[in-house]
């Protein structure tokens, strides 16, 4: 089972700044709510409602539904690129690079992030639509570079460095629709599990985890 969604009155965030405590759980919620119902369906009395709160305590600290959705898309971001930049720094060999990139998003997403992930196509406004395609763009482009690296160390099998991204952000895109913290798997185990599958699909034979095949 997965870490359990945190509660808007949790005594854990009296240690923790109150505001971000508090912001990441509305995070956590409306994008339960965006996912289950849909983002136009959803009403901001939806997520009050999910936390527990009155509307105006919302307010406080989130200005609209598409501030709400932007900052779920940008925590979503500021994890995707951690995992890149913790990959970058490895002296491991590429396929081992690759999956720690998408493990570490896919966990986190699942475990910090409680799925906190939604599709945000036509839900934005040009500006902050255009800022996160932008981050999007980059990230997209960092992981076909390690694809890229490891085709010609030949990790990987010849192929299409940019179809394959997209079927890899295709799988971890869709996890947010089915994932949930009561689940069989904990974000450990479906980390390790698809990024592990997805990897192994490129592969020319055994896939190295650390310098050991598996």
């Amino acid at each position: 089972m997965g870490q359990p969604l945190a509660k808007w009155t949790d005594r854990g965030a009296a240690r923790r700044h109150i505001r971000s405590f508090r912001l990441e759980i509305i995070l956590q919620s409306a994008a339960r709510c965006f996912n289950r119902k849909g983002y136009h369906a959803t009403k901001m009395g939806d997520i009050a409602r999910e936390l527990g709160v009155s509307k105006a305590a919302l307010y406080y600290y989130v200005e609209s539904k598409e501030d709400i959705i932007f900052q779920c898309e940008a925590a979503a971001l500021d994890l995707a690129m951690e995992g890149i930049r913790i990959a970058e720094g490895l002296s491991e060999p590429d396929d081992v690079k690759l999956y720690v990139a998408l493990r570490h998003f896919i966990e986190g997403m699942t475990d910090r992030l409680n799925g906190c992930v939604v599709l945000t196509e036509g839900m934005l406004s040009p500006g902050p639509y255009r800022d996160l395609v932008r981050r999007r763009d980059d990230y997209e482009r960092r992981l076909r570079k390690l694809v890229e690296a490891g085709v010609a160390s030949g990790a990987f099998a010849p192929c299409d460095p940019k179809m394959v991204v997209l079927a890899m952000l295709g799988a971890m895109n869709w996890i947010p629709r089915w994932y949930s913290p009561d689940g069989e798997r904990n974000p450990k185990e479906i980390g390790e599990t698809f990024a592990r599958y997805l990897v192994r699909g490129l592969g020319q034979g055994g896939f190295h985890e650390h310098g050991s095949a598996v």
